[in-house]
């Protein structure tokens, strides 16, 4: 996971809280692969849970 400053537009290092250029306050963004796993397990769930 990375960490993202929207007023920066830079990404960081997910232990970072604080944008060191502006002092923003960061947000987790998922990578795509991270993205693709959570909907796949969110799938799994919805699957599992509908008869």
């Amino acid at each position: 996971m990375i960490k993202y400053c929207n007023d920066c537009k830079r990404e960081y290092p997910e232990d970072q809280k604080r944008c060191p250029i502006c002092g923003g306050k960061l947000e987790k963004w998922l990578t795509e692969q991270e993205r693709i796993d959570k909907e796949n397990d969110d799938f799994t769930v919805i699957n599992t849970l509908l008869p």
